[in-house]
């Protein structure tokens, strides 16, 4: 069992899944989520990938100003392509300008380790382990059905389901401290909070 104590120099992850329609984000420590960062970046609308990229890298630049995080993730989607991947690469320079280190890692991993498995038994399964399992807030913004609302949405829950599985790993002690009694119950889960835990603190396991 886990204490649900945020320790007090709680990793503070920064994680984006860049698409060139709606990017989503979430920023998550031991505290929770910063407030305000759950959020979806409508870039759709804009005309020129040019112009995507440009409102793309000001909302990044000002992510890192407002919440100072430790490390950044990028999400990789299930349907990428050169448009996603150019966001990407532009936010790992801007990375680096603050001097932050840039993670990729796919979707489908955060997935698995909520889910047990890349999508679930139901479209919006993802949507609601982070709601019920973690931050009960979000539950207002999930869609029971297939709409626009829940298709803007979508990103912005893998953002947090990234954070979440950055925060397994590099901070055992701030995902526990995060978690409800459902997130523990969650089989694979619990075993990779474990397993950090022993790789973080072998003499105390």
């Amino acid at each position: 069992m886990f204490a649900r104590i945020a320790p007090e120099n709680s990793a503070r992850v920064l994680a984006v899944v860049p698409t060139p329609c709606f990017s989503g984000h979430a920023v998550l420590d031991g505290w929770g989520l910063a407030p305000g960062s759950f959020a979806t970046w409508k870039l759709g609308s804009l005309t020129t990938d040019a112009g995507r990229e440009q409102s793309f890298n000001r909302r990044l630049c000002e992510s890192f100003q407002r919440h100072r995080p430790a490390v950044l993730v990028l999400g990789i989607p299930r349907h990428d392509d050169a448009r996603s991947r150019g966001l990407r690469e532009g936010a790992c320079r801007i990375a680096a300008s603050y001097g932050v280190r840039a993670i990729e890692r796919r979707v489908s991993e955060a997935r698995s380790l909520l889910l047990g498995c890349q999508r679930g038994c139901e479209d919006n399964a993802l949507s609601a382990c982070v709601a019920n399992s973690f931050f009960p807030a979000l539950r207002k913004f999930r869609s029971p059905k297939q709409t626009i609302q829940r298709r803007y949405r979508l990103h912005a829950f893998e953002a947090v389901a990234l954070a979440l599985l950055e925060l397994v790993e590099r901070a055992p002690l701030s995902a526990a401290a995060v978690a409800r009694d459902e997130a523990f119950a969650m089989g694979r889960f619990n075993a990779a909070l474990a397993e950090s835990a022993r790789r973080h603190f072998p003499d105390n396991l």
